[in-house]
């Protein structure tokens, strides 16, 4: 019967293995490497800045032909490929993973950052008295509970390069994270399932393209990867438009509507052409006070609400121009027509003067 240890094995280690011929990476049951180059460079760039990378299992067997003892490996092949490969100097940590180091062989680490690197320790399980059969039996077991990617996961898992890092590090630093907690506007599982990396993706494409809709993100990831021009510009946008919501319009956010998916990219939009102006637009235009935008918000959420009403119920029938941006938030909310009705309506919010709003709402209630 087999039997499972848990060991925490260094990099230098599995060289030593790799290198006496200890080290099986391709046992029957693993597949042959399929990772590009990015990947493996965004791999190495994880263990060089000290982040945790996933376990490895290895299935421990004497080899008959010389009598050494050898570790199959199980499950973890492209990864310790890349990174025995960097380790020989056969792969370049990329410019785009690591600006500090720039395209870097692993001779042209200093000193300190080599033996760091060698040192980096690989959390392993290993397997004794495993025979083919209870291999695969561990792993139907591993995969029962695998969930399946969502769109934007598989777009992490496909893209290593400027776009997705820019919408990664804008969504899931620290900062942002409590944000989207402090907002409604995300919970920890959605964020688990990078529901909040997918509306910063689709923000950025606002700013950079203007409107678009949702499936323009992968797209971008794609033209994108190798090269992002407007990357500092754009982070700079995002930032500034998510930064004033954040400590102006919070509790306005978390207790409205305005905490919804569709909403809340809307209004992110909105914030951005305010601020900076984007691709067709209606901005720039300098965003008011948040004590004054947050009535707006609170008028529009309660307005908005009549239409759920049973007509017979509502106290009073509100005009078109909001009829039109119920509907437009209450279908087809991804694509291109709806975002620019709501567009339309979320921009004066943040930007009108006091008169100017009042007059505008006049017009609706």
């Amino acid at each position: 019967m087999a039997t499972f240890h848990r060991h925490n094995y260094s990099i230098a280690q599995f060289r030593r293995w790799f290198k006496n011929d200890q080290l099986v990476l391709q046992p029957k049951f693993q597949r042959r490497p399929a990772w590009r180059d990015d990947a493996r460079s965004y791999l190495v760039d994880t263990i060089v800045r000290g982040l945790p990378v996933p376990k490895v299992y290895l299935r421990r067997k004497v080899n008959p032909k010389t009598q050494l003892m050898a570790y199959e490996v199980v499950d973890g092949q492209q990864r310790l490929k890349a990174i025995l490969d960097f380790s020989d100097n056969k792969l370049l940590l990329r410019k785009r993973h690591n600006p500090e180091l720039g395209d870097v062989a692993f001779q042209g680490l200093d000193q300190a950052l080599r033996a760091q690197f060698l040192e980096y320790e690989i959390s392993t399980e290993v397997m004794e008295n495993a025979s083919d059969p209870e291999v695969w039996a561990m792993f139907e077991r591993l995969n029962t509970y695998t969930l399946a990617l969502n769109k934007q996961e598989k777009l992490n898992a496909r893209y290593f390069g400027y776009f997705k890092q820019t919408a990664y590090r804008l969504a899931a630093e620290q900062s942002a994270l409590d944000a989207w907690k402090a907002l409604g506007v995300f919970g920890d599982r959605q964020i688990s399932r990078m529901k909040e990396v997918e509306l910063t993706s689709d923000v950025l494409v606002a700013i950079i393209r203007g409107i678009s809709d949702i499936t323009s993100i992968a797209k971008a990831y794609k033209d994108f990867d190798e090269e992002f021009p407007n990357q500092r510009a754009a982070s700079d946008t995002f930032e500034q438009a998510h930064s004033y919501i954040t400590r102006e319009l919070t509790d306005a956010v978390r207790t409205t509507r305005f905490r919804s998916k569709a909403w809340f990219y809307s209004f992110m939009v909105a914030a951005a052409d305010a601020i900076t102006g984007i691709p067709g637009g209606m901005g720039p235009a300098k965003p008011r006070p948040g004590s004054e935008v947050r009535k707006r918000l609170f008028s529009l959420d309660q307005a908005l609400k009549l239409f759920d009403l049973d007509e017979t119920l509502r106290p009073q029938e509100p005009l078109r121009g909001l009829r039109e941006l119920h509907e437009a938030l209450s279908r087809g909310t991804s694509h291109v027509p709806e975002r620019k009705v709501r567009h339309a309506h979320f921009l004066p919010a943040l930007t009108l003067t006091e008169n100017a709003w009042s007059k505008r709402w006049a017009e609706f209630t």
